[in-house]
């Protein structure tokens, strides 16, 4: 099976990879509140996280453009954000939108580097931040992708290689 590489991609397709990721959070939930053990088990990322991506769905708007889809993510994003979990994430994003340039699209080389700046505003937005949390995902997850940016002119091989590194990171 022959599949077309994505070589870069533009406001509406990364809202669409949005809405995609929210119903994965969506049907992993309990998983994710399960594994929700450090540093407090207090099981609630996948709830806050479900929160957060719920508002992202019910608030954002998708556009051709890549910074105003962002943008867009990143207001809901931080409209709904709940919890640790949710905040952070929305930091995540509000820094990832505030480092796209006005562009219709982004390669995986820029998109591995506005994600590599959008950890230090997640970083930056937490008082005291813990490593062995979802900031420590993130990191690493972005760490690995900057490292492969080179190696993969298509997002979604690039994007599947990061995702086994954040798999690893969550051991």
């Amino acid at each position: 099976m022959h599949t077309e590489k994505i070589k870069e991609i533009n406001g509406k397709q990364l809202y669409d990879s949005f809405m995609s990721g929210a119903h994965r959070i969506f049907e992993n939930q309990r998983l994710l509140n399960k594994i929700n053990v450090f540093p407090v088990a207090d099981a609630d990322t996948g709830t806050n996280l479900a929160s957060t991506m719920r508002s992202i769905i019910q608030s954002s708007q998708p556009h051709q453009n890549l910074k105003i889809s962002a943008v867009s993510i990143a207001d809901a994003a931080l409209t709904g954000a709940r919890g640790n979990s949710g905040i952070i994430f929305a930091q995540f994003l509000y820094g990832f939108s505030n480092e796209l340039k006005a562009k219709e699209a982004i390669t995986v080389e820029d998109f591995a580097e506005s994600m590599r700046s959008a950890v230090n505003y997640a970083y930056d937005a937490i008082a005291n931040p813990v490593e062995g949390t979802i900031l420590s995902v993130i990191k690493d997850w972005a760490d690995h992708l900057c490292q492969v940016k080179e190696n993969w002119d298509d997002f979604k091989l690039a994007l599947v290689e990061a995702f086994d590194k954040a798999s690893e990171s969550l051991k």
